[in-house]
């Protein structure tokens, strides 16, 4: 029971987020504040095994939790390089308002992968089924890599309109 109440307010909190995405017209947030909620409501409700398998591959979950590893670094040094390299000037913190960010980070680990933090959050949710071996965490995970993907084409669009030329010989 409650995984189920942990579940509704992780969707009560985010929908604060959500609205104020949808008034900004800023997409990729829409997509980001989507995927998040049904993440964790997918790790809450995989630790109780609502739609678990019969049986656990032992191996299988040792990769899933191998996988959390990359995808905590991909999440942790995006936001460590955006925090250090992005900081806008009307912000104290990018991770906040990165719509004011006036700055195009392309060092530390944004120079490996364009949406780093995307990648750790569609890496999750497979490191999550490996773990769980669920058919709910398989169904949500899916979801949440969606949202990651359709976020971070968003943000290619809006990254594109906002610095031009510079962003798109980035993408290469």
């Amino acid at each position: 029971m409650w995984a189920y109440i942990v579940c509704a307010v992780i969707w009560i909190i985010n929908i604060k987020f959500i609205i104020q995405a949808v008034r900004d017209r800023n997409e990729s947030e829409i997509y980001e504040h989507l995927g998040l909620p049904i993440f964790f409501t997918s790790l809450f409700l995989s630790m109780v095994e609502i739609g678990g398998m019969f049986h656990h591959v032992l191996w299988l979950e040792i990769i899933g939790f191998i996988l959390f590893v990359p995808s905590a670094f991909f999440v942790f040094c995006s936001m460590v390089t955006l925090e250090r390299k992005g900081r806008s000037k009307t912000s104290e913190s990018p991770l906040l308002a990165p719509v004011d960010a006036t700055i195009m980070v392309n060092a530390g680990i944004y120079r490996v992968v364009r949406h780093p933090m995307y990648l750790g959050m569609a890496i999750w949710p497979f490191a999550l089924f490996l773990v769980f071996q669920s058919i709910l965490s398989l169904v949500l995970g899916i979801m949440v890599v969606f949202c990651s993907w359709m976020a971070s084409t968003k943000e290619d669009e809006f990254n594109i309109k906002k610095f031009g030329d510079n962003y798109r010989e980035y993408m290469k």
